[in-house]
């Protein structure tokens, strides 16, 4: 036998019978807006779920990352302190360093500062003759002194010549290497020789009786200048 369709329809329904019915609503539509709610709350309800995986994955993330920039933090610090002690260590460095420098170029400074003839040429005490202050042009400063008494370099230097015999008396000439030259005139043989390294106590004569004067010349850069323009000390 053929089956008929059969359809249902839902009717909404007033209390009072004077009022009309206002709509009806097939049975068909009623399933299918019940299926579309139930489809909504599940869909809703999915979302939800995975919206509330999610934002705990975020959660977690998070406190990962806060957990790193905690970490980097106390590194941050510890590199700081670090950086700090190590900063400490360079202003020490650099202060024994400049002060080493500092010796350093000190004592280069005595050095050739030792190599400039400034000295007196005498050990010990001598008379200045004011007449006698230059011989065949050139300036030059005349000592008198007592037998014994010894003339010394005025500067550390090499002997560079010897010239003169006992009959015109003897000529020492020390180079002191920066364009100084000392001249020391005696009668007397000297007690140095030829390329001898002398220092400013190194004797170069000894007065003997008879030849108690000492002539004395300084020549800077080939030019004879006055002995006591350069001379610290004399008497």
């Amino acid at each position: 036998m053929k089956k008929e369709k059969v359809r249902y329809h839902v009717l909404f329904v007033p209390d009072k019978d004077k009022e009309a019915v206002k709509f009806s609503v097939s049975l068909e539509v009623l399933v299918i807006f019940f299926v579309a709610v139930v489809f909504v709350t599940i869909a809703a309800l999915s979302y939800c779920f995975i919206l509330t995986g999610e934002l705990d994955q975020s959660n977690y993330q998070v406190l990962n990352l806060m957990g790193q920039m905690e970490e980097l933090s106390e590194q941050n610090a510890a590199m700081q302190v670090e950086n700090e002690e190590l900063q400490e260590k360079v202003v020490i460095l650099s202060d024994t360093v400049n002060g080493k420098v500092q010796k350093e170029q000190e004592r280069e400074a005595e050095i050739a500062k030792s190599y400039i003839p400034t000295g007196f040429p005498m050990k010990g005490t001598a008379s200045y003759s004011e007449s006698e202050t230059e011989l065949d042009g050139n300036p030059i400063a005349v000592f008198h002194a007592s037998p014994g008494m010894s003339v010394i370099a005025t500067a550390n230097g090499e002997v560079s010549s010897i010239a003169g015999d006992d009959t015109v008396g003897f000529i020492v000439m020390v180079n002191h290497g920066n364009g100084y030259y000392s001249v020391y005139r005696n009668g007397t043989k000297p007690k140095v020789k030829e390329g001898d390294a002398v220092t400013n106590t190194t004797a170069l004569f000894d007065m003997e009786t008879g030849h108690e004067t000492l002539g004395y010349q300084i020549i800077e850069n080939e030019r004879f200048i006055d002995p006591l323009s350069l001379m610290e000390t004399y008497g």
